[in-house]
């Protein structure tokens, strides 16, 4: 077989570069996003901080962080950029936004 080296290096460039996005959190989000069709997804969780990401959408994206937060009770106090603080009660939120690509963005949400 002429083709059988090459198609065997492709496939393992792809295997290996398959398998090393796939320990990337954000790659996992996308994915997420794109097979289950939601509009917001947790990509991780660490004791007060949760990072979930969106499509952006044109501002939509964004708009669907602000309301799953905001249907928590959280209330907006102050934005500092793209960093948005809330609170409820006497505890707060710190909610800090940047982009992925120009497709999504990530969001960390730290309670404290």
């Amino acid at each position: 077989m002429k083709y059988k080296w090459p198609l065997l290096i492709v496939a393992g460039v792809f295997l290996v570069t398959g398998v090393l996005l796939s320990f990337n959190e954000n790659v996992r989000g996308a994915v997420k996003l794109a097979l289950l069709g939601k509009e917001v997804v947790i990509i991780s969780t660490e004791e007060e901080t949760v990072t979930v990401m969106a499509r952006m959408d044109e501002g939509g994206g964004f708009q669907e962080v602000l309301s799953l937060i905001e249907t928590e009770g959280w209330l907006l106090t102050d934005q500092l950029g793209s960093t948005f603080v809330f609170t409820r009660g006497d505890e707060s939120l710190v909610l800090m936004l940047k982009m992925w690509t120009n497709q999504y963005i990530v969001a960390e949400m730290t309670e404290g």
